[in-house]
């Protein structure tokens, strides 16, 4: 993860776009040579991990991290592996409920912003 201050990020606001974006490309990478990352909780996270990402500090001396810009690619390769990960455990503890992918994200929308 590469970091800068906030006013340095104001500045260039077109190329941490195109940074982040690089993810994008990687996953359609991945999706195309038969590996989608989202259906293996360990393969998630290490896609997680590896993606491009801009750590975004405070313009104190401290630099203090205040938020962290990553490409959508993650977050909804996340989501989906979070998915696969409470099916799971609603299996093992016998509480599963067949869910589509679809309603699973919706279902992981609508918590994040409530």
């Amino acid at each position: 993860m590469d970091t800068l201050s906030v006013p340095d990020a104001a500045r260039q606001p077109g190329a941490i776009t195109r940074y982040v974006a690089q993810t994008r490309e990687d996953l359609s990478q991945q999706e195309k040579d038969g590996e989608p990352p989202a259906l293996d909780a360990g393969k998630a996270l290490n896609f997680a991990h590896e993606a491009k990402a801009l750590s975004l500090t405070d313009a104190d001396a401290d630099g203090e991290t205040v938020a962290v810009i990553v490409f959508s690619a993650v977050l909804e390769v996340l989501e989906d592996a979070l998915g696969l990960l409470q099916g799971e455990l609603d299996r093992r503890r016998g509480t599963a409920t067949p869910i589509t992918s679809e309603d699973l994200r919706n279902d992981l929308k609508g918590r994040t912003t409530s």
